[in-house]
């Protein structure tokens, strides 16, 4: 929302403004916008801007603090009149930490000329060409633009100008047959550059997987191969990112895993939820904790597949997040899992969303993975999943497939099945990884907006754990 000279003049203009031994001042500005459209019809517009500076000052060993929405010279003026006034009456703080000074980031765009530009008369042309192909082929489409331009930038007066500005979109489509007997799901999220969404290949997809999932067949529950589409994928990724976050595992920075139930110790392998990630098992409290998963391993165990590789790519032209961690230090690329080893606990930063996290992957499409599968299920998207209370077996999560799941019968497609709920870790998962697809952006939260977002590919896993059959559509 804020360019960088803006945000300069701003802060420049407050830490001027105070007559202190210190000052820092942190500038928070953003758009929320998007467009809803269901029944194959627009249902909402909707936009809130909304901004505000916070101002904390130093006079001796006294701090102040004081906050303000009114950025004219007479609300700034005010702010630091009251932050000041606030620490003349403090209480002397004599283990003040020294403010961060002047650092170096690696440079990243995250506000694409395209993207700040992109607003509803855009979103409307992306909804009216899908809505024309959902009615072509007889389904109902319904889905979300989502647009988010948020700027963070944290300044002082030792020289620290800490600037972020991240403007992303995305684009995903349900599309249902009228009389509710198929479903398909396609989109991509998390998005930097407008030309990297094609609206109608994405309403043909899901439009063509609601026609084909309809007469499903039930297939008994049991252990099955499956391929994971992207979305089910970063699903699924995001129930274990949090065990790379600091030695043993008890970092406590979720990447998208769900809460913990009342009474539960975070410090005992998750952590509460952050992000807006929700849904998801990952944390201590099931299956004895992530962290006595990784409470004995080291640096160049093997933990999971050759296939499995993750990282955290800072800089990566893709993603382009941020550069700097929330103490405004400079992140750094990290190799966390490198072919099944582990290669880093505790790096001084979490393996989380919004830290440019891939998981690595190859150039084969999921075409090409459903031509080398002998049998197998195609997931196009999971539903509702929810930590396992289960001894012995950390991060055991439940969930039910949707929105497309489809029989592979020697390299094809050759009927869709009715839905399963299953009952899987990801720890035992990505150990019975066989093959593993190209990575592209997708959120790993419930949500589709507001960050929380890597590059995930679509894999093979081997023995998946269907337990039941669900009715669901």
């Amino acid at each position: 929302m804020y360019t960088r000279e803006e945000a300069k003049g701003i802060t420049d203009k407050v830490i001027n403004m105070a007559k202190a031994d210190s000052v820092e001042v942190v500038l928070t500005g953003g758009e929320r916008s998007g467009t809803r459209w269901a029944n194959s019809s627009i249902t909402t517009n909707l936009v809130q801007y909304d901004r505000q500076l916070n101002v904390t000052v130093r006079v001796g060993q006294k701090t102040g603090v004081a906050n303000t929405r009114d950025f004219s010279d007479v609300g700034l003026q005010t702010m630091v009149t009251d932050a000041i006034a606030a620490a003349q009456s403090a209480q002397d703080t004599p283990t003040l930490a020294e403010l961060l000074g002047a650092q170096e980031y690696l440079p990243v765009d995250a506000a694409l000329p395209d993207m700040v530009n992109f607003g509803p008369a855009q979103r409307a042309r992306m909804v009216r060409d899908s809505i024309d192909i959902a009615e072509k082929n007889g389904v109902l489409g319904a889905g979300y633009i989502p647009k988010i331009d948020q700027t963070n930038c944290t300044a002082n007066s030792k020289g620290l100008f800490a600037y972020y500005r991240n403007v992303e979109t995305g684009f995903v489509l349900t599309c249902r047959m009228p009389d509710g007997t198929g479903s398909g799901w396609s989109g991509t999220t998390g998005i930097k550059d407008i030309h990297m969404i094609d609206a109608k290949a994405l309403t043909n997809v899901a439009a063509a997987k609601a026609l084909r999932s309809r007469n499903a067949k039930a297939l008994e529950p049991g252990r099955y191969t499956v391929i994971l589409e992207p979305r089910a994928n970063a699903r699924f990724l995001s129930l274990m990112t949090n065990i790379f976050s600091a030695p043993g595992g008890r970092g406590g920075f979720p990447g998208g895993g769900g809460g913990l139930p009342p009474g539960v110790d975070p410090t005992a392998g998750g952590g509460p939820p952050v992000g807006g990630g929700g849904g998801g098992g990952g944390g201590g409290a099931f299956g004895g904790g992530a962290g006595n998963f990784l409470k004995d391993k080291k640096p160049g165990d093997k933990i999971f597949s050759d296939l499995f590789s993750l990282r955290s790519d800072v800089g990566n032209a893709v993603l382009r997040q941020s550069t700097m961690l929330g103490d405004n230090k400079p992140a750094k690329a990290v190799q966390w899992v490198e072919k099944g080893l582990l290669r880093n606990l505790g790096a001084g930063q979490p393996a989380n969303v919004n830290m440019s996290l891939v998981q690595e992957g190859t150039d084969l499409s999921v075409e090409d993975m459903i031509k080398q599968t002998r049998r197998g299920l195609l997931v196009t998207f999971f539903w509702y999943i929810r930590g396992v209370p289960a001894d012995g077996q950390p991060l055991l999560n439940t969930g039910m497939t949707r929105d497309g799941l489809f029989l592979i019968e020697n390299g094809e497609i050759v009927s869709p099945v009715q839905n399963f709920r299953w009952n899987m870790s990801p720890l035992v998962g990505y150990n019975n990884l066989s093959l593993v697809g190209k990575p592209v952006p997708m959120h790993l939260g419930e949500s589709y907006d507001g960050g929380n977002s890597a590059l995930v590919p679509p894999v093979r896993i081997e023995e998946f754990y269907m337990t039941s059959v669900s009715p669901a559509v």
